[in-house]
């Protein structure tokens, strides 16, 4: 498994500078639109990816592959690649809400004020993410380590989800997921 991980940062960082974006492509081995686990990095906010993969290699937050993966890019690989990601065209894989959880969710939404921090759409800002179409397996499993606080490299997120249970945070999840939907 450390070989496959090493293997794999070593193809993500291998090319030169102006050929990163074509080299990104290597990192949508695992963010593409068939891994429904990991986030969708297409169009996401460069900032924010940035923080991200600064976080993982400071070991602010704990993901075993992605930790080892980040803690072979320097500063400049993580801007050069954060970029490429940003430059993308937000892709949207997901259905539209289920209709019977699509009030309850805009109502848990409304309740927790994601949009105050997430925009009025949840859009993200550039250094917050977009929320509105990313995945629902997920956000939900981020939700809930946020929650749980096994993710805590934003502290606010895990006081803000503990009014919530996990059923509730499923249903916000799915929500969330289907926002932004072009037919």
């Amino acid at each position: 498994m450390k070989v496959l991980v090493s293997t794999f940062a070593a193809i993500c960082v291998f090319v030169s500078a102006p050929a990163r974006t074509a080299d990104v492509a290597a990192c949508i081995a695992c963010h593409n639109d068939k891994m429904v686990a990991n986030p969708i990095l297409d169009g996401q906010h460069a900032k924010y990816i940035e923080k991200q993969l600064h976080d993982l290699k400071k070991d602010l937050r704990v993901h075993a592959q992605m930790q080892g993966i980040a803690k072979t890019l320097d500063d400049n690989e993580i801007v050069d690649i954060s970029k490429a990601f940003a430059s993308k065209k937000w892709a949207n894989p997901n259905p539209k809400s289920n209709p019977a959880i699509h009030e309850e969710g805009k109502n848990l939404v409304r309740k927790g004020n994601c949009t105050r921090c997430h925009g009025s759409e949840l859009e993200g800002t550039y250094n917050i993410p977009r929320l509105a179409g990313q995945r629902s397996q997920y956000l939900k499993t981020t939700l809930l380590q946020y929650k749980n606080k096994e993710r805590n490299n934003f502290p606010p997120m895990s006081s803000m989800l503990n009014r919530y249970s996990e059923e509730e945070i499923g249903v916000m999840a799915e929500y969330i997921a289907g926002l932004g939907y072009q037919e």
